[in-house]
């Protein structure tokens, strides 16, 4: 649940409830667009995530795909911890080489895009977005 997960079942179950719980996600997906989520605020910081553009205060700041994606995560997750990994499995996949320091390099740009003090690096364990 912790990396991402929305629903978990044990065994043995019922085929009826695991019917149930397909149904309530499925529900999620469909939902009309006026009632899902558009925009995420973080302190001056926005994200509209069906236009894909970022405002920092009243500027607006160019955000490549992957950097809109790891603050569009970041954001959802205000405060809370993300280790490397767990930002690695989300937005590059679980295939990519957890070797790699691609987390730095694009928390390095969003830094320089967004500033220095909206991303804080926790030593030792991963990055959190700080109103």
């Amino acid at each position: 649940m912790e990396r991402g997960a929305d629903d978990y079942i044990t065994k043995p179950f019922r085929f009826e409830e695991l019917l149930a719980r397909i149904r309530v996600q499925l529900r999620k997906v469909h939902q009309p667009v006026a009632q899902q989520e558009t925009k995420l605020q973080i302190g001056n910081l926005t994200l509209n995530l069906l236009t894909r553009q970022v405002w920092l205060e009243e500027k607006e700041i160019e955000l490549s795909a992957r950097e809109f994606i790891l603050a569009e995560t970041l954001a959802r997750h205000p405060m809370q911890v993300m280790s490397r990994q767990q930002l690695l499995d989300r937005i590059w996949g679980y295939d990519y080489d957890p070797g790699s320091n691609v987390v730095d390099v694009y928390v390095g740009h969003l830094r320089r895009k967004l500033g220095n003090n909206l991303i804080e690096t926790v030593r030792g364990v991963g990055y959190r977005l700080r109103p």
